[in-house]
């Protein structure tokens, strides 16, 4: 199955969970007894028309963007777009961008995060990432790994009619947590005195804003609701409209 086509299931399954009662609701509609047909009667154990709260539009609207981008969906989410590695480089490092060339190979690990309490739905999302450094000096080559944290913070916003857009946000250089390791001697040593971690936060830095910039990750961050709603329908009617005579009965 194609990219497009995970995504397109993956929001049928989401906007089914929202709007359609399960399968044992929909069983469990109770029998009317005509001497008490005019009293409020439980569906499926659901609150009775009597119970139930009645919340306006907005509050509709808000509690609808929350129970869609909950935490765990978010975090799922940010797993299957960045992928199991990323890679880049060689790029240019050092004083002046020509004392040294860097490359990364980048393997991701399963990201945790939290809610950010405000007005506006925001995570802040931890990315583990487990790093091969190749650092090429011109006159050697050396080799480090790293054990990386990159938090990112994950923006919601609605936009005008229906448009969802999550707003990503790459931290700075000296937010990336960065454990750092050689294999040699010589390069615990070149470590020490070239500043490397530094330098490696910097190039990680870029390597996560160049991979959450591709297309990809745009297409899965700004989304129309109607157009996913008019997607998953069939899907949706599927489920909540009769399917024949027999379904009318009772």
């Amino acid at each position: 199955m194609t990219e497009a086509g995970r995504q397109q299931d993956d929001s049928v399954e989401a906007l089914l969970e929202v709007v359609v009662l399960s399968a044992d609701e929909l069983s469990g509609f109770a029998k009317v007894d005509p001497a008490t047909a005019d009293e409020p009667v439980a569906i499926g154990g659901r609150p009775t028309e009597a119970e139930q709260q009645e919340i306006s539009y907005e509050e509709f609207g808000a509690a609808y963007v929350r129970r869609v981008l909950h935490k765990d969906r978010i975090l799922t989410m940010v797993n299957e777009l960045l992928g199991p590695e990323i890679r880049l480089g060689p790029i240019g490092a050092g004083p002046g961008r020509r004392a040294a060339t860097v490359s990364a190979i980048g393997t991701f690990r399963q990201c945790k995060g939290e809610e950010i309490p405000g007005d506006l739905l925001s995570y802040r999302v931890f990315l583990p990432i487990s790093v091969v450094f190749d650092v090429d000096l011109r006159v050697d080559k050396h080799r480090f790994t790293a054990d990386v944290v990159v938090p990112i913070i994950l923006t919601v916003h609605t936009i005008a009619p229906l448009r969802v857009r999550i707003d990503i946000t790459v931290p700075a250089d000296d937010e990336v947590a960065l454990t750092l390791q050689s294999d040699t001697r010589r390069g615990a040593v070149l470590q020490k005195l070239a500043g490397l971690e530094s330098e490696l936060r910097r190039f990680l830095v870029k390597v996560v804003r160049t991979e959450l910039a591709k297309p990809y990750v745009r297409r899965a961050t700004d989304f129309d609701m109607a157009a996913l709603i008019d997607d998953a329908w069939p899907g949706i009617a599927a489920v909540i409209l009769p399917r024949g005579p027999e379904d009318r009965l009772g």
